[in-house]
């Protein structure tokens, strides 16, 4: 099985699930363990920063406990054990999910849904101690351990009924009957044998344990809203009567330090109600505490300090130091309250990232640390919000549908644009101060428009669908649902002209003319429907633009004109570009990936394989990986040289944004997944298959070779597995592929340069006279200043001789393994001078350059170290050019080695790649 591309690192801005969180104290220092998924993290309650990381378990925690260096999480039916961040033992004896975990000294206690309570002494994995049998018509849903009872435990059920339990002789102790609503959460106070019992119906019951009866009950506990607190603080405290609706009470709990002694209680509405227990009234409500109801609450000892946890996505500390006693917001951890939709790294070290979801924020998070991340201001939405007397979420801008960010003028002005959904206008964002930016950019309206753009104000009330930003972070592109497409400054805010398909550049013939049968209306227009992407390459020369009207544009950036139009095989979804190549990617309706070159105005790959719609793209920074994800709920990673998919991450739910870090260590996905193969496709492919163009990196004429790429889908999995284990051999990946040395550049670049080399390197003093070497011992010149010993030769037979490479591969070996000098050395050796008297020395030296001719001959055209023979032709013909020239043999040899270069430059070598060093102009030269 083939190492896994990506392993899960950790879980950014996911602080906390619904699962309660577990607290301990440490010395002077407290810390709570929060749930996250599949796994859990540590944070220090003093200024919540993250102290540790769990590892990744196979499924999702139910419940966790914690003690010392050592935390229990519940997984399913089974409680893994952690030491610090290493798993150290499973415990295993319930039949079902484990719904709470308590831990009391030595003895750790799970409660399951199969009505069991069983008893384990920590470290001893093997069975447990006792098993508690609950009944099976219980219904337990939670357990505490009341203060001064030793070896004892109190279970809640379904049917408001209690029961008291001594765990060390597995006896039930006695039965309660509370209430006739269910229990959903059971905590101990600080008066003895009195418990807080939060019931379903929003009532949190006080009951004394010794003598069986109520202490006191306060109804709608769980959670109340802004119209019934003043009846709250009225009516003061209430009895079983007049049942709240606000859900149940999820959590209680109670402060031990000076002042007013006060009960924290916290349900399905978000709310925190606080309650004077000397009075028995209402003490204050933290409204909009939580967006989602409250999981846990926890007074510090000896503190006035709350800290609260929600299924929203936050874990919050209150204090209540005002004259008042009432509570304030001291520090909080939080991150996205609903799924994320839009993710993208942000910098050139990607320590940084971008993300919107459904819950109308943008937030910015640090991969580095977590303290630094937060959510970017709307302008004072909160306290807006307070004077309208309206929700926070009301006053926030629509949900983010696309973002586009860049680090040039940071410093200077805005950064970022964004598009919202069903909003006409595109938004500016200055990541420098984290606040919403000045400027709204929208179209011209009316008879009052600039006169610069060419388009008519028709389409300008549409909802923007696609953003983008130039790489100098002057410019942001705006394209909307009318198909407009215009440019504004983003310093100023104003529109610097549009995009339309009647401007075409008379100087550049498009790839696709067009015709007379368009409208005025859709030739004043970049595109005839929703526009979905937008690029610009890195030196603001082209721009590129996709749409429902399934038409890729190439665009010039400066003067606005069409350059290339392509049609693409179905309406696109999703664009993704490279500025360092001009590679597009685009996903389309059909499910299916297109890669374009838009500098050559073509198709270049094509990528098939998910089942749904494709939601994320993102080109890893070397052009070598596209990734995509689709609703189907895989992350496909695609090697672009080769055309193959790399590896298929089974994400579970559907993936909503991806983004790959600029160093290609991280990726983030909206999940954590498990990394598979694909057996859907080959994994050496078939170029012709996978609609490979005929000239972007390789290929060769049909010639029906049944090679790697054509094996069997059963040979595949039987051998082909092994094939991404070593990306960088230097085997072809297909037989139309050619391949490079694996040398450092500077090896085989530096053949061409080495008179500068030798000229730079040249010792500014001379050479000091070596010390003489012992009379006893013979020593022989050397080139390098430094005695040399003579050696006694071992006697050799007559049918010894010396190694000579037979082959081109042992001759490619041989040179790999050579310096450069060592090289230069070796071509020199066969240097002859042309009209010597012997004839026959001559001829000797002349077979030999003969012969390396013929050799980089052979190695070109079976496509072997590419790069290596161009430095070596280089060499060859700088150094023995004049003797090629004089010879007609020599020269008859260079013109079968030139008829190969040319043969592998243009059937094997894409035209793009002129860069690369080639000596054919040289070569020709030379004979010719």
């Amino acid at each position: 099985m083939p190492s896994p591309l990506f392993l899960p690192f950790r879980a950014l801005g996911y602080i906390t699930d619904d699962v309660p969180f577990a607290v301990q104290r440490r010395g002077r220092e407290t810390f709570v363990t929060v749930s996250v998924g599949k796994t859990w993290q540590v944070y220090n309650c003093s200024k919540l920063r993250l102290a540790l990381v769990g590892p990744q378990l196979p499924h999702q925690i139910s419940a966790l406990a914690s003690k010392g260096d050592l935390t229990f999480a519940a997984v399913g039916a089974e409680v893994v054990a952690c030491q610090r961040v290493h798993r150290i033992g499973t415990y295993c004896g319930h039949t079902s999910a484990i719904i709470q975990l308590l831990c009391l000294g030595n003895i750790l206690l799970s409660l399951g849904a199969d009505q069991k309570v069983c008893v384990w002494r920590i470290g001893q994995y093997n069975e447990p101690e006792a098993v508690l049998e609950l009944g099976s018509a219980f219904g337990a849903t939670c357990m505490t351990h009341p203060d001064t009872y030793l070896d004892k435990v109190v279970v809640a059920g379904t049917k408001g009924q209690l029961q008291l339990w001594n765990f060390s002789t597995s006896r039930k102790l006695y039965d309660f009957a509370l209430a006739d609503a269910a229990v959903s959460h059971i905590a101990s106070s600080p008066a003895l044998d009195v418990v807080a019992v939060g019931l379903a119906d929003g009532r949190v019951m006080l009951h004394n344990l010794k003598f069986d009866e109520h202490v006191a009950a306060f109804a709608n506990a769980a959670g109340v809203g802004v119209e019934t607190a003043s009846l709250l603080k009225d009516s003061g405290m209430q009895g079983g009567r007049g049942r709240a609706k606000h859900g149940s009470c999820t959590a209680v709990s109670f402060s031990t330090g000076p002042g007013i002694p006060m009960m924290a209680a916290g349900g399905a509405s978000g709310a925190i109600t606080v309650w004077n227990l000397e009075a028995r009234k209402l003490h204050t409500i933290i409204r909009d505490a939580h967006a989602a109801p409250l999981t846990a609450l926890h007074f510090f000892p000896g503190e006035p300090r709350l800290m609260s946890a929600g299924a929203d996505n936050t874990l919050k500390q209150w204090v209540f130091d005002s004259a008042d006693n009432s509570a304030r917001l001291l520090r909080f951890r939080g991150g996205h309250a609903a799924p994320p939709t839009i993710v993208q790294h942000y910098g050139s070290d990607g320590s940084r990232l971008l993300s919107a979801g459904h819950d109308r924020a943008f937030r910015l998070f640090s991969v580095i640390q977590d303290q630094q991340s937060r959510e970017l201001s709307q302008h004072h939405v909160t306290r807006r919000a307070k004077r309208a007397r309206l929700d926070p979420s009301e006053l926030k801008l629509p949900q983010l549908t696309v973002l586009d960010a860049c680090q040039a003028r940071e410093r200077d002005w805005c950064n970022v644009v964004t598009a919202h959904e069903g909003d006409s206008a595109a938004y500016t964002w200055r990541l420098q101060h984290y606040t919403l930016g000045q400027h709204v950019l929208r179209p011209p309206q009316g008879p009052d428009a600039p006169a610069a753009p060419p388009m008519s104000s028709a389409g300008a009330g549409a909802p923007v669908t696609a953003v983008a930003m130039s790489h100098c972070g002057n410019f942001a592109l705006v394209g909307s649902v009318a198909g407009r497409l215009d440019r504004y400054n983003i310093q100023s805010g104003l529109h610097r002209g549009s995009y339309c398909r009647d401007a075409v550049d008379p100087a550049v013939q498009p790839t696709e003319p067009q015709t007379n049968t368009m409208t005025h209306l859709e030739r004043e227009r970049a595109h005839v429907g929703a526009v979905t992407g937008i690029a610009v390459d890195g030196a603001n020369s082209t721009m590129v633009s996709v749409g429902l009207d399934a038409a890729l544009l190439i665009w010039d950036f400066k003067s606005r004109k069409l350059a290339h139009q392509l049609r693409l095989p179905a309406a696109a979804s999703r664009l993704a570009h490279h500025p360092g190549t001009g590679m597009v990617a685009v996903g389309c309706d059909d499910l299916g990936l297109y890669m374009y070159d838009a500098a050559a105005a073509r198709l270049v790959r094509r990528f098939r394989g998910h089942t749904d719609r494709i939601t994320g793209l993102c080109i890893s920074e070397d052009g070598a990986w596209l990734l995509s994800g689709s609703m189907d709920g895989t992350l496909r990673v695609h090697d672009i040289p080769s055309g193959r998919v790399l590896q298929v991450l089974r994400m579970g739910p559907a993936i909503t944004g991806i983004s790959l870090a600029p160093d290609a260590i991280r990726e983030d996905p909206a999940q954590e997944a498990e990394q598979e193969l694909d057996d859907s496709q080959p994994l050496t492919p078939n170029l012709d298959d996978i609609g490979v163009d005929s000239s972007f990196y390789a290929t060769s004429d049909d010639s029906g070779d049944e090679g790697p790429s054509r094996r069997s889908h059963t040979d595949q999995q039987a051998g082909g597995l092994q094939e991404t284990v070593h990306p960088l051999r230097a085997d072809p990946m297909a037989p139309k592929l050619v391949t490079m040395s694996l040398l450092p550049a500077q090896q085989w670049q530096s053949l061409l340069h080495l008179e500068e080399i030798k000229e730079r390197n040249k010792p500014k003093e001379p050479p000091k006279q070596p010390p003489s070497a012992p009379f006893f011992l013979p020593t022989i010149p050397s080139h390098f200043g430094q005695p040399q010993f003579t050696q006694e030769a071992a006697p050799t037979s007559s049918n010894d001789h010396p190694p000579t490479a037979s082959t081109p591969e042992a001759l490619l070996s041989l040179l790999a393994g050579l310096s450069p000098l060592e090289v230069d050395k070796e071509l020199r050796s066969l240097q002859a001078t042309p009209g010597t008297d012997e004839e026959e020395e001559l001829q000797q030296e002349t077979d030999d350059i003969a012969l390396l001719l013929q050799f980089m001959a052979a190695a070109l055209e079976a496509g072997q170290s590419f790069d290596l023979i161009q430095g070596l032709l280089a060499l060859t013909l700088q150094l023995h050019g004049p003797l090629i020239q004089g010879q007609a043999r020599l020269l008859a040899c260079a013109e079968a080695l030139k008829a190969t270069l040319q043969q592998v430059w243009g059937e094997r070598l894409d035209p793009l790649l002129q860069s690369t060093r080639c000596m054919i102009g040289f070569l020709a030269g030379t004979v010719g």
